[in-house]
C-alpha cells in the first residue's frame, strides 16, 4: 500500500534512502539528530548535505587550544565528522563540492551568512553577509547543485527545515527554500522538521545523540542528559533541550519562495 502523502511518518517508514539537507555543521544533530539516529539504527541509508561550513559561528571560550591555528571551518569540519560517525550517517557532502555540484560547474563555496538576534528566540539576517554567502548567491545555482546530489544519491525522501527555519536563521530559511525547490524539480518528496508536525518519540536514540552533541565543543556545552533529552548551552548562553523525538510534516509542492 502506498502511504498517504499527508502522513509524514508513513512516508519515512517506507523510505530506504534519505537525504538530510542542512545549513551548518551541528544543525543536523540539533534539529534532526534523534531522527537520523533512529533511521540509521533501523538500517536506512542516510546521507547529509550541509550548505555552508559555519565560518561565522562564535566559539565557546577555551574550546580551541591556543596553539591550534586551523581556521574555524576546519575545526568545525572535524566536529561534524565526529557527529556523522556518532549518528551512523552513510556519507556527508558539502553543497558546491562534487557530487553536490552541477555538471560542468567549477567547485563553489557557499559561505555562512551569519545572523543577528531580532528578539529572544528569533534570528534575522546579518548586516555583514557577503556576496558569496548562502543567502546572497542565486537560488537557481544552489538548486542545481542540490539536484546533482539527488541524481547521484537517489533518495526516496528529502528532510530539511520548515519555512520558519527553526529559529529564523537566514541560512536555515534559505535552505528550506532550496530543499523545497529541489524536491519539486526532482519529484522526490520532502518532509519538514517542525514543532507543528506529527511528533514521534525516539527514546532509543539517546546515546547516539548525546555523543554527537559532545562533538561540537566550539558551539555548545552539554549540560545534562536525562529521559527528556539533552540540555545544551549554546555559545551565546542560550539553553536548549534537544528531545529524543521529532516532529514531521509533509512539505507543500510550491517550489519557490
Amino acid at each position: 500500500m502506498t502511504p498517504s502523502p499527508q502522513d509524514p511518518w508513513a512516508l519515512l517508514d517506507a523510505a530506504r534512502r534519505v537525504l538530510v539537507v542542512h545549513a551548518h555543521p551541528d544543525d543536523e544533530t540539533l534539529s534532526t539528530g534523534p531522527l537520523i539516529a533512529d533511521l540509521t539504527a533501523r538500517g536506512v541509508h542516510v546521507e547529509l548535505v550541509t550548505a555552508t561550513r559555519g565560518e561565522e559561528g562564535e566559539v565557546v571560550p577555551g574550546a580551541i587550544a591556543e596553539d591550534d591555528d586551523r581556521p574555524l571551518d576546519e575545526v568545525r569540519a572535524a566536529e561534524i565528522d565526529g557527529a556523522t560517525r556518532a549518528l551512523g550517517l552513510a556519507a556527508r557532502h558539502l553543497l558546491g563540492t562534487a557530487p553536490a555540484l552541477a555538471a560542468g560547474a567549477a567547485p563553489r563555496r557557499y559561505r555562512d551568512s551569519g545572523m543577528q538576534w531580532i528578539r529572544e528566540g528569533l534570528a534575522g539576517p546579518s548586516d555583514t553577509a557577503g556576496e558569496d554567502s548562502l543567502t546572497r548567491r542565486p537560488l537557481e545555482t544552489e538548486v542545481a547543485d542540490l539536484l546533482a546530489l539527488i541524481a547521484s544519491t537517489g533518495p526516496d525522501l528529502i528532510v530539511s527545515y520548515d519555512d520558519e527555519g527553526t529559529y529564523g536563521h537566514p541560512d536555515h530559511v534559505r535552505t528550506h527554500h532550496l530543499a523545497r525547490a529541489a524536491s519539486a524539480e526532482s519529484s522526490v518528496p520532502m518532509l519538514e522538521i517542525s514543532e507543528h508536525g506529527a511528533v514521534r518519540e525516539l527514546p532509543g536514540t539517546a546515546a547516539a545523540v548525546t555523543a554527537a552533541l559532545r562533538c561540537y565543543r566550539t558551539q555548545l556545552t552539554v549540560v545534562s542528559a536525562d529521559d527528556a533529552g539533552v540540555l545544551v548551552r549554546h555559545v551565546g548562553g542560550q539553553d536548549q533541550l534537544v528531545p529524543f523525538s521529532a516532529g514531521l510534516r509533509t512539505a507543500t509542492t510550491d517550489a519557490r519562495p
